[in-house]
């Protein structure tokens, strides 16, 4: 007989394989035409077995795909500042290339997502603005280590870093030949003195 713990590690281990599983199934069809029914049967459960481990339904489901990318992300960028988290984004941009499925998720799920009524609307929205702000901090640290040119604005640098990463994800996805890591790698280079 299991365990308090042994069920946990269970249930654990199944909301992970449902994870897995609507991820798979919103990135081939986003999140509106994708239904909870459909995941369940990705997962081989009934839409009421999954509903016991995600009772918020297709929303709940979204967020914990969100979330798990996040966290991916977040967790090369940790504890990093200035030029190093710099280069840490282009370790994401190298980490991307090999997720095509992530990559081709998060496309989707944000340009639905620019409907204010979307679910994800808000998540998107400060997905953004954490980015941004993330990246403006590191150049701001790069400017007072004296590595930023004088001419540039933080802000508007982080902006344009974030739109560049975000437009090559999308050229990539329509099957243009371009290295992400090491065009971000050089467009990111243009605001430095000394070039990652």
């Amino acid at each position: 007989m299991a365990g308090p713990r042994g069920e946990y590690r269970k249930s654990a281990d199944r909301r992970a394989q449902i994870i897995e599983a609507a991820f798979d199934v919103f990135s081939r069809g986003g999140y509106t035409a994708t239904s909870v029914n459909e995941i369940a049967r990705a997962v081989g459960m009934t839409q009421t077995g999954l509903l016991h481990h995600f009772a918020g339904g297709k929303l709940a489901l979204l967020e914990a795909v969100l979330d798990s990318r996040d966290k991916k992300a977040e967790n090369t960028l940790e504890g990093r500042t200035g030029r190093d988290f710099l280069a840490g984004l282009i370790e994401i941009s190298r980490a991307q290339a090999g997720q095509r499925g992530v990559v081709q998720l998060y496309t989707i799920l944000s340009a639905e997502a620019t409907d204010p009524e979307h679910p994800a609307h808000d998540h998107f929205r400060e997905r953004f603005e954490r980015i941004a702000d993330a990246v403006t901090a590191a150049l701001e640290e790069t400017r007072d280590a004296g590595g930023l040119r004088a001419d540039v604005d933080p802000r508007t640098a982080a902006l344009s870093i974030l739109a560049m990463t975000e437009g090559l994800e999308l050229l990539w996805l329509n099957g243009f030949d371009v290295d992400m890591a090491e065009d971000v790698r050089r467009f990111i280079g243009t605001y430095l003195i000394d070039p990652l």
